[in-house]
């Protein structure tokens, strides 16, 4: 029996951590830029799958960037940990556009209790075997970004691994492919409007597409919606909490298949901190706190 499903986690908030998919993107922010998101797929379904992620770049020195990613992705009696360092060298187009080119470098700790599942036989099932393997991997990226524009092309993974060593299952890592770009449009002096698109390619499968829009309010407030076609729709927000923290929310559920009648929702939050606005925050509160007190000693 041959079966294609999801292996890798898709965030519909990628485009806030998107040194996971793309690892030119480390550094592309600026300086030491935390993000953290929690992913709650289907969540009326027990065992569904449930994704945590971690991921930390910065810009440094001679033009380059340093990304770490971490990601928890657990589904029914799989459990996986994919862990990467990414590299990136950035090319000054112009003065407004930047190229940014990116190696991803790490693994999957895979592991599947099969213990979990129940068998109708009374004999030994030879396919209910615990698994438990690293599988070492690396990919590379390209960023585009200038003052309205991005675009990135990337290939996460190069390697297609195998999950386990029997003869008797045959479970692999296909190679996905990803292309995606977005636009910033000035409606007025303080709405834009950026629509955006990501194309995903894994062989076998049809061409995975999705279109999203947002809305942003003084670079504090945005709410948009994504549609991946035939797949998913999506209502998403992020708001500014204080300079350099933003917190953001996306509500999922399926969309045009069999599963829209079985009222799957999905939540995603995230939580990004710049802490180069932190300290420059900081030091903003500190200033002004000094001129306050020498306009009163005077």
């Amino acid at each position: 029996m041959l079966i294609y499903s999801q292996q890798q986690s898709y965030l519909t908030l990628y485009r806030y951590q998107m040194n996971i998919i793309n690892p030119a993107y480390a550094g592309a922010e600026g300086k030491d830029v935390l993000s953290l998101t929690s992913r709650n797929q289907w969540m009326n379904i027990d065992n569904a799958p449930r994704t945590l992620v971690m991921s930390f770049s910065s810009e440094r020195k001679k033009n380059l960037g340093l990304g770490i990613s971490i990601e928890s992705d657990k589904v029914f009696i799989e459990n996986q940990t994919f862990m990467y360092i990414d590299f990136s060298y950035k090319l000054q187009i112009n003065e407004t556009t930047k190229l940014f080119l990116g190696l991803k470098g790490g693994g999957n700790f895979y592991k599947a209790d099969t213990e979990e599942l129940i068998s109708t036989s009374n004999y030994l099932d030879p396919s209910k075997i615990s698994l438990s393997r690293f599988n070492p991997n690396f990919g590379a990226g390209l960023y585009l970004k200038g003052e309205k524009l991005w675009l990135s092309l990337s290939i996460p993974r190069f390697f297609k691994v195998k999950r386990d060593k029997d003869m008797m299952i045959s479970a692999k890592e296909r190679i996905h492919n990803y292309i995606g770009m977005g636009y910033s449009f000035d409606i007025s002096k303080d709405f834009e409007m950026k629509p955006g698109i990501m194309l995903r390619k894994v062989k076998g499968l049809p061409l995975n597409k999705e279109i999203n829009n947002f809305f942003a309010y003084k670079n504090k407030y945005e709410i948009g919606v994504s549609l991946v076609l035939n797949s998913s729709f999506s209502v998403m927000s992020l708001i500014n909490i204080s300079k350099g923290i933003d917190l953001g929310y996306a509500y999922q559920t399926p969309s045009g298949n069999i599963l829209s009648r079985l009222n799957l929702t999905t939540h995603e939050v995230v939580l990004r901190i710049k802490f180069e606005n932190l300290v420059k925050e900081s030091d903003t509160e500190i200033e002004e706190d000094n001129q306050e007190s020498e306009e009163e000693s005077n």
